[in-house]
C-alpha cells in the first residue's frame, strides 16, 4: 500500500477530551474525542498534500492505542514501524475552549504513557533511511529521560544516514522549565538543518529578545542551521538561510487553533522540498491559516485549496 516514504516524524499521540465548545469541563456531562500530537499532525499535513509521510511511536494495544493509530492510518500515514507494547498507557488531554476574557484551558494527563519507554533500538532505521527529512518536535524530549535519549540519538542517526534533520522547539510550559529546555536542546540541535520556532519560544531558548531577524541570526550561529524559521503570529513568519526570506500572514476567523503550528511546519516542509525556502514559507503560511479553520486538531486541508489561497483566489460562497 505505502511506497517510500519521503518525511518520517516521532513522537507521541494522544487522545483529546473537550466538552462542547465554551463549556466548563467541571460541569461538563459529555466529552468530544480527538487525537492530538504535534507529529502526527505533521505527516497528516504532508500526506494530505501529496508527500509520503510515515509516524513512528509506540503506543498500548488496546482500543484507545488502537482508536489512535487507525485514525492515522485513516488519513494516509504510514503507521507500519508502530512500535505495540501491552505495558504503559495512551496519553490524554482534555482542552476547555475559553472566550475572551476566559482563556483556554489544558489538563495534561499522560504521565507514564507507553511513548516515554520508546528506546533507539526499538526504531526502525533502515525504515527512517529511505526518508528525505525526519521531522522531531521539543515536546517529546520533555515527555522522560528515554524519549531525550531517543530525541537526541534520532536526530543523530539523521545526520549519519544523510536525511535533513526538522524541529520545532515546540516549547511546551507544562511539560518542563525553561531551563531544562534549553540543556536538553543545546545537545540536539547542532544536529537540526530545519530549526522552526515561534518568536517567543526562540527567546526562551537564547534568554534574550531581540528582533525576529537578529533572533533568528543568532540561532543560526549558534546551532549551524541550515535554515531557521520563525513564526510571528499576524506579522507572518520569516528565514534565515542564504538571506531573509518573509512569509505572509492571511486575515481569518478562528475556528480551533489547536495544531496550526503543526500545519505551518507541513506547509513548510512541503514547499521546502518542491521549491525552495520562499515556496516552502508560502506553503506553510496558507497551512496555517486554513488550518485556523478546521474544528479539528489536525490539518484537515487539501493542497487545492492551499494554492488556491497562495495564488489569491478565496472563495467566501458556497461553491457549487
Amino acid at each position: 500500500m505505502f511506497g517510500q516514504v519521503e518525511v518520517v516524524t516521532i513522537g507521541e499521540t494522544m487522545l483529546m477530551l473537550t466538552p462542547p465548545r465554551f463549556h466548563l469541563i467541571e460541569n461538563c456531562e459529555n466529552f468530544r474525542v480527538m487525537i492530538g500530537g504535534s507529529e502526527a499532525n505533521v505527516a497528516i499535513g504532508l500526506q494530505r498534500l501529496g508527500v509520503r509521510s510515515g509516524w513512528i511511536s509506540k503506543v498500548v494495544d488496546n482500543a484507545l492505542g488502537r482508536r489512535i493509530v487507525n485514525e492515522i492510518r485513516g488519513y494516509g500515514v504510514d503507521v507500519s514501524r508502530v512500535v505495540w507494547t501491552d505495558k504503559g498507557r495512551v496519553g490524554l488531554f482534555f482542552v476547555e475552549f475559553g472566550v475572551e476574557p476566559r482563556p483556554s484551558k489544558t489538563i495534561y494527563d499522560r504521565a507514564g504513557s507507553a511513548v516515554t519507554t520508546l528506546k533507539p533500538e526499538e526504531v526502525d532505521w533502515e525504515y527512517v533511511k529511505q526518508a528525505k527529512i525526519l521531522h522531531q518536535t521539543g515536546i517529546t524530549p520533555a515527555l522522560s529521560e528515554v524519549c531525550e535519549k531517543l530525541t537526541l540519538k534520532a536526530a543523530e542517526k539523521a545526520r549519519e544516514m544523510g536525511l535533513k534533520n526538522s524541529f520545532d522547539v515546540n516549547y511546551r510550559s507544562l511539560l518542563w522549565k525553561p531551563e531544562e529546555m534549553r540543556k536538553t536542546l543545546s545537545r540536539i540541535l547542532p544536529y537540526v538543518d530545519i530549526l522552526i520556532s515561534t518568536l517567543r519560544d526562540a527567546h526562551l531558548l537564547i534568554e534574550d529578545e531581540p528582533s525576529p531577524e537578529d533572533t533568528a541570526a543568532r540561532l543560526k550561529k549558534e546551532y549551524g542551521s541550515e535554515v531557521v524559521v520563525i513564526t510571528l503570529g499576524e506579522k507572518g513568519s520569516l528565514a534565515l538561510s542564504d538571506r531573509v526570506y518573509h512569509g505572509r500572514s492571511y486575515r481569518l476567523k478562528e475556528v480551533n487553533r489547536l495544531g496550526t503550528g503543526d500545519a505551518f511546519d507541513a506547509g513548510f516542509i512541503y514547499g521546502y522540498l518542491k521549491g525552495n525556502v520562499q515556496v516552502g514559507l508560502e506553503y506553510a503560511a496558507a497551512m496555517a491559516a486554513l488550518k485556523f479553520t478546521v474544528p479539528q486538531n489536525i490539518p484537515l486541508i487539501t493542497r487545492e485549496d492551499v494554492e488556491n489561497l497562495i495564488g489569491g483566489v478565496q472563495e467566501r460562497d458556497i461553491r457549487r
